[in-house]
This record gives C-alpha cells, sequence and structure tokens, in this order.
C-alpha cells in the first residue's frame, strides 16, 4: 500500500477539521530533502526525533491531536465517563453529541497518525543505509512499532475492533500503508488484513528491539510487549494477549507512589511515555481544563454517577479528580493533567502505556480463555496497590468479569479507553440523567444512548482523505 495520496488528504482533513528526549527533543524532519536526509548515523538519530515528534509535537496537520492530548481526551468526550461543561469552551460538542461526520468530526486523529506512518516508512525505506549491527536494529525496531500503533489508533477510531461483532473482521479497514510512494491510490484493507500487519510490525520490531527498559521515551522491547497484550486482546487473541503482558517486566505501581505519577515526580509502573518540556508548546492539561484566578474552567467535567463509582479509599479518586468552584458554581473536574509539581499549567509528561492497563489485559484475556483464578489473581495485583485497607476480591464468573470491567474504566479513566473498550465489547454508551455540576444539578446529556450497531462507532473518513484518493470509501452510513 502506498502513502502520499492518503497523507495529502490527511492533511487537507487536518486544515478542514482542526479542534481546538533525548529522543523527543525537536527535530526539522520534515524539511530535509529526503534524498539526503538518510546518510549518516546522525541522519537517522534525527529522522527517528522526528518520528517521535510526529506523536506529540506542534508540527503535525492538527498541531498536538494525538499523543499531545487529543488521545486522551476524545474517546472519554465520545463515552460515558464525562459531561460536557457548560461553563467551558465547547469544544468537541460535536463528538459529544454525537454529530460528528465527514466534515466535522471533534477528533482530528487521521491526519496526524498518518504523518507519524509517513516519517516511520521514511526511516523504513531508507535503513540499510545503515551498517548491520545494534543501532540499525533499535532504530527499525523504533519505526515498525511506530507505524503499527499509530495504524492500530486508525484501525480502532475509523473502522471496526475484531471484537466488535461477527461481521468485523470481513468489514472495512483502514489503508495500511507501507510505503511512501506519491503516486500509487490505495484502497481500504478488512479490519482482519489491519491487524495481520500491525500484529507483524509489532512482532518484527519485538525480534529487534533492546531491553533496556531504563529510557521510558523510546519504543523498547517492554513498551512493544505492552502493545502487543492490548493488539492480542483487541483481536481476540487471549493466549498471546497474556504471553505478552507476562513479558512485560515493569510492575503495577504502588499506591503510595500513585499520585506522584501524574505531577511527573515518579515514573512507577509508566512503560512509556513521551517527555513534554515547557518549550515545547504542548500543554495536555489544557485538553480538559483552564486555569485562571477565578478557578478550574473544564471542557469537560466527571459524570457523578461515575464519580460516585470512585470509593474513598481507591488513591485513584483523589489523584484523578477535584472538586473546585469556577463562576460560582461547583465541578469535579478532571486533575490527571494539571502539570508537574507544583504548577497548574497542563504541562506534564504523555503516559502512552502503563503497568495498569497490561495487567487488567492480562486478566481479561484470561477470563476469556476460562481461567477465572488467574485472573482474578491479577485483578487482585491491581486492586490492592489502589485500595487502601483492600481484602483481596473472591468474585467468579459474570461477577468477576463485570469486575474486571470496573477496574478497567477506574483505572484507565481521562486517558482515552472508554469508547474503544465499550466499543470491542460490543455494549451500547449510557449516559446518566446528571447535569454537570459537582451534585449532578445542572444542565445534562441531550443525547444519552448510543446503541451498539450504531455506525457512530466508527468515525467518518475525513473529507479530505475521500476527495484525494478515488479508491477510498467512506463508512456507512455518512
Amino acid at each position: 500500500m502506498k502513502l502520499n495520496k492518503i497523507l495529502i488528504g490527511a492533511l487537507v482533513a487536518a486544515m478542514t477539521l482542526s479542534s481546538c528526549d533525548d529522543a523527543l527533543e525537536k527535530g526539522p524532519f520534515d524539511s530535509i530533502d529526503a534524498g539526503t536526509a538518510f546518510e549518516t548515523v546522525a541522519d537517522f538519530e534525527n529522522a527517528t526525533r522526528g518520528l517521535y515528534n510526529g506523536f506529540t509535537g506542534n508540527d503535525g496537520p492538527s498541531g498536538t491531536e494525538y499523543f499531545g492530548g487529543g488521545i486522551y481526551i476524545a474517546p472519554d468526550v465520545a463515552s460515558d465517563n464525562l459531561i460536557v461543561n457548560q461553563s467551558g469552551r465547547q469544544t468537541r460538542k460535536v463528538l459529544f453529541d454525537w454529530n460528528h461526520d465527514a466534515s466535522s468530526s471533534g477528533f482530528t486523529l487521521y491526519a496526524d497518525a498518518y504523518n507519524v506512518i509517513n516519517r516511520a516508512n521514511k526511516i523504513l525505506e531508507n535503513i540499510d543505509n545503515l551498517n548491520d549491527g545494534d543501532f540499525k536494529n533499535k532504530t527499525k525496531a523504533q519505526a515498525l512499532a511506530a507505524r503499527a500503533i499509530a495504524h492500530f489508533d486508525l484501525a480502532r477510531t475509523y473502522a471496526k475492533i475484531p471484537s466488535q461483532g461477527a461481521d468485523a473482521n470481513a468489514s472495512m479497514g483502514v489503508v495500511y500503508a507501507n510505503s511512501s510512494d506519491p503516486f500509487l491510490l490505495p484502497a481500504r484493507e478488512t479490519v482482519a488484513e489491519n491487524y495481520t500487519h500491525i500484529i507483524a510490525d509489532l512482532e518484527e520490531a519485538k525480534s529487534l528491539a533492546t531491553a533496556d527498559v531504563s529510557t521510558l521515551n523510546v519504543f523498547s522491547l517492554n513498551t512493544i510487549n505492552g502493545f502487543l497484550s492490548r493488539v492480542y486482546l483487541y483481536n481476540g487473541e487471549n493466549q498471546k494477549a497474556v504471553d505478552a503482558a507476562n513479558a512485560v517486566t515493569t510492575g503495577v505501581a504502588p499506591r503510595a507512589e500513585f499520585a506522584n505519577i501524574w505531577k511527573d515526580a515518579s515514573d512507577a509502573g509508566v512503560i512509556a511515555k513521551f517527555l513534554i518540556t515547557d518549550i515545547d508548546n504542548v500543554d495536555i492539561g489544557t485538553e480538559y481544563s483552564q486555569t485562571s484566578s477565578q478557578g478550574t474552567r473544564s471542557e469537560y467535567v466527571v459524570d457523578l454517577d461515575f464519580y460516585n463509582l470512585f470509593e474513598d479509599e481507591d488513591i485513584r479518586k483523589a489523584a484523578y479528580i477535584f472538586t473546585g468552584s469556577f463562576a460560582g458554581n461547583n465541578y469535579n473536574h478532571v486533575g490527571k493533567y494539571l502539570g508537574k509539581t507544583g504548577q497548574v499549567n497542563g504541562i506534564v509528561d504523555s503516559k502512552i502505556l502503563r503497568a495498569g492497563e497490561v495487567v487488567l489485559n492480562k486478566a481479561e484475556a484470561l477470563y476469556n480463555l476460562g481461567n477465572e483464578a488467574e485472573a482474578l489473581n491479577a485483578l487482585n495485583s491491581l486492586r490492592q496497590n489502589r485500595y487502601d485497607g483492600f481484602t483481596p476480591g473472591t468474585e467468579t464468573g459474570t461477577a468477576l468479569l463485570d469486575a474486571i470491567r470496573l477496574e478497567r474504566r477506574l483505572e484507565l479513566a481521562f486517558e482515552g479507553h472508554r469508547f474503544y473498550d465499550l466499543k470491542r465489547w460490543g455494549l451500547s454508551i449510557n449516559r446518566s440523567d446528571n447535569g454537570d455540576q459537582a451534585d449532578g444539578s445542572g444542565i445534562p446529556a441531550v443525547n444519552k444512548v448510543l446503541d451498539a450497531g450504531s455506525f457512530k462507532f466508527q468515525l467518518a473518513i475525513p473529507q479530505g482523505a475521500i476527495n484525494a484518493n478515488s479508491n477510498m470509501v467512506q463508512n456507512p452510513g455518512y
């Protein structure tokens, strides 16, 4: 499959849909002539910096829409964890109301993900300019992993997820772009083909990657195994999901350190993250709220029913949420991305993978395999690090599955998982009747139910991408 027409379409889409490290220093990768950019080790180091910058930086088509902020809020906006704050700026309201279409989506991931893919492909196309050895292997592994992760995020957003229904694998996936050739017009693959390619790239990356886990801001073997646990779970390959999770060496963050993760005062339980500094012009937290002399003004606040699911003994309640006033009203604000220790500027590192998720991937996969005892052990290993005075649970059957899903919702809240989890489980989105204020008063959501079979679970391919590629087909319903 060829890329450039996809990227052109993505760039056009970005202009029409825009919503508001060592390895991650800014690099002028896209301004370098591709014909001379890949001749030396330094060239590939620069290209790799540009690759990572594409995930978070403001030099992409949509600014910081990907791991610079958008992916942490848009999937929660579209689900049931949040409610739009009537005192906020009303950004992404089209997505919250499920009125998204090809011309207005509220989540312009498409352009940024294909931008990352294009950068990865340029590295891979020139990789043999390097001498065989550790540097070549590490560089290739990072490019393959980046390409796979970006395609995975595209596939789960703009296509069905394999476990979503019996027809999912044969339905339209996305274009899997493995070349930067500017002349061909690629068609969409099936979902099954997408996941075959995603897994193949990740498995090849795994065979080449370094085992070093001391540097969290590169795609190490640990990171690749963590993402494989996620992808295999989505693909219904439960034993492989367990095996990949077992290969991850990072343990779950202990309760005593958990709150400091979100202030960048601890990396406990963090498998991979992108470093964000004050000069990067990337402020993840502003996606959720802005702080001023009047208090915290949030774009979206925590729905009261969801807030009440957090027990007082749960460290995540205080680490994730705080109640504060703005314009005379109290709101349950998302505090997860307020800033580093002592700061409220929204500038924090972008945590893209944590051990908490990997353990939950393992627990769910074990349950799906019928191994309830080990699934419960995995679940309890997380819960004992979250609840003060925790007594190990003894759930079985449906109660165990419900407990795994509840902990997944609590642990990964506001990290961009909820919409995809409901989608892959084949469940409807059911919002409460609460309003936006802390006590449940205020204005509730207008649209409260998105049926499991709705075409709206697959976002529309942006119109710019359709216009740029005569072989591109729009998702049904749009």
